[in-house]
């Protein structure tokens, strides 16, 4: 089998696939520890050790209601981050999406937005969920930019919500529901 042959879901410039625990080397913990990376993630209070992070990927293994993802690039099959659908509320069919891109050189390139593509279209055609969420920090431009850009709206603000550095920050909600994902734009 090839790398090819074991893509989850494919697009233009990136594939994803399982995240591994083989996954979990030095970039993987280089990502969690640096400062920049985790700006934006609530796991920036707390080091992660090697053995954390493959707790972390293990735990994640055959999850009935999450779908944990790699983003590797195709050309050189590099691991620059990672994307999850999840928790999936199967009653009333909707899901999170939240995303890391590790790899500081592939900030910026569209790469964020091609995952979030790919995960509305497994979402929406092969798991028939109604409505995906995301929300982010509202200093977070570029996540806000990567949802919009695949037609997610703006839902709601929670004011001063979380203390980033030295202020308080607001927290942005975002979604998207099949309809409007189908309807022709």
């Amino acid at each position: 089998m090839t790398i090819a042959d074991s893509y989850f879901l494919s697009g233009e410039r990136i594939y994803l696939r399982e995240v591994n625990v083989t996954d979990v080397n030095a970039n993987y913990y280089r990502w969690m520890n640096d400062p920049e990376v985790t700006q934006y993630l609530e796991t920036r209070y707390s080091p992660h050790s090697l053995e954390r992070i493959r707790q972390f990927v293990e735990s994640k293994d055959g999850q009935g209601d999450e779908i944990f993802l790699a983003m590797c690039l195709k050309e050189g099959n590099r691991h620059i981050g990672n994307i999850k659908l999840g928790p999936i509320n199967w009653v009333h069919r909707f899901a999170d999406i939240s995303l890391l891109i590790g790899e500081k050189d592939c900030w910026g390139k569209g790469y964020a937005s091609e995952a979030i593509g790919l995960i509305l279209q497994l979402a929406f055609q092969n798991l028939n969920l109604h409505k995906l969420r995301a929300n982010c920090y509202a200093e977070n431009e570029g996540s806000r930019k990567a949802f919009r850009k695949n037609g997610f709206r703006e839902e709601g603000c929670l004011k001063s919500q979380w203390f980033v550095k030295d202020h308080w920050v607001d927290e942005i909600y975002l979604g998207i529901e099949n309809e409007i994902y189908h309807s022709p734009m």
